[in-house]
């Protein structure tokens, strides 16, 4: 019998990325478990449409992420998953980028919708736990822990949506601390990522059983990341799928269309390819097309060039940056303790632990790791806001497999 955990930022994307999978495997006798981030609650649009109003209070807030909750235990139980495999952290929607990119803080973030600073369902078992990223891990560490998954299925680091990356950096990075500690189940744990959020992605919108998911052209053949899809699925199992997607009550009269364009004849994953430290290694540019570019902003994921030269790290952006952009790096060094190095450099301003320089070939930042050595694993990314702070590009945070 497999174990397989399902990681989800929101409620809904568990059913989205990986309700055919969850489906079978419950069918074949194995056991499954998912794990909200979120409680969903800060979906300003849904909000303003779920209570009719412009001005949604942050108890109304509140009051949608425990429907939400109530919602994703009704669509597991349409794929055949019992309410106790499903678990909420009640971490805050629309936080969990900063929960990554300042992981060293010991400040609670505040979420902008419900304004709170810690959990604040009470039946849940993270009550009170503060928003912060230390916690955040610590308690996806413990989840993996006490389940021991033989795969861990999260979003797929490229996904666009800053929660969905977030949470993919998050459940590597638990998976990678427990495979530091040596314990016996992790070693040979693998995390597999779906894809919910891409420009123009998946078409047509609508129910649509006759056809496959296909893979954006742009993501196809990008060279660190392999896709298997899982073939055939039956009349019945999409209609299963389809029917979990529409017990999301809260969504559907807003996105239904979006919804039900994932239950079709297959279900793809990725699987991220470790990044060899110390060469040169260059992560392309995915190729957006035209039309849905226009459609949709994609915060654009960046070409990259990435090398270590014994004493620095170097990362070439393929970006003719502002000088009024913030450019901001995150690494995380899994060892027997956890190691975060954030910095981020604006303008002319130069920091004694990172350097940018401007280029022909774009921007280049240069930066010391700590004890000037990488050992055994890393989880590293960059992103770049403008002046309002708005995020614009990202590199994707990707792990990096050590050569020594």
């Amino acid at each position: 019998m497999a174990k397989i955990l399902v990681v989800a930022p929101h409620p809904d994307d568990e059913a989205l990325g990986a309700g055919g999978v969850i489906h079978r495997a419950i069918q074949a006798g194995n056991d499954v478990r998912v794990i909200l981030m979120t409680a969903g609650d800060g979906f300003v649009q849904d909000a303003e449409r779920y209570y009719l109003s412009l001005h949604v209070t942050p108890e109304e807030y509140l009051h949608l992420g425990y429907e939400r909750q109530l919602e994703s235990q009704r669509a597991m139980a349409q794929l055949g998953l019992s309410p106790d495999h499903v678990a909420c952290l009640g971490f805050p929607d629309g936080g969990l980028d900063h929960l990554l990119l300042h992981y060293g803080d010991s400040l609670p973030f505040e979420s902008q919708t419900t304004h709170q600073a810690s959990v604040p369902y009470i039946h849940l078992p993270s009550y009170h736990t503060p928003y912060t990223g230390y916690h955040l891990l610590n308690l996806l560490i413990h989840e993996l822990k006490t389940f021991q998954p033989e795969w861990v299925v999260s979003p797929i680091l490229v996904d666009q949506h800053p929660d969905h990356w977030a949470t993919s950096a998050f459940a590597a990075l638990a998976l990678l601390q427990c495979q530091a500690a040596n314990l016996p189940w992790a070693q040979s744990a693998q995390q597999w990522g779906y894809l919910i959020h891409w420009t123009g992605w998946p078409l047509p919108l609508g129910y649509h059983p006759e056809l496959s998911m296909e893979m954006p052209q742009a993501l196809k053949t990008h060279p660190f990341i392999t896709w298997y899809a899982q073939d055939d699925y039956a009349e019945q199992e999409i209609q299963t799928k389809r029917q979990a997607l529409l017990s999301y009550d809260s969504q559907v009269e807003l996105i239904k269309p979006f919804l039900q364009a994932f239950a079709r004849r297959n279900e793809i994953l990725g699987k991220v390819l470790p990044l060899p430290w110390g060469p040169r290694v260059v992560l392309p540019r995915p190729k957006s097309v035209a039309l849905p570019k226009l459609i949709h902003k994609d915060f654009g994921l960046i070409g990259s060039t990435w090398w270590f030269d014994g004493t620095q790290m170097h990362a070439l952006l393929d970006l003719n940056g502002r000088r009024e952009w913030t450019i901001r790096l995150a690494s995380f060094i899994i060892g027997s303790d956890l190691q975060f190095f954030g910095a981020e450099i604006k303008g002319d301003v130069t920091r004694e632990e990172i350097q940018r320089i401007d280029t022909e070939r774009g921007v280049e930042l240069v930066c010391s790791p700590q004890n000037n050595a990488i050992l055994g694993m890393a989880l590293m990314g960059i992103v770049i806001y403008d002046e309002e702070n708005k995020m614009i590009a990202r590199t994707g945070f990707w792990p990096w497999q050590s050569l020594r």
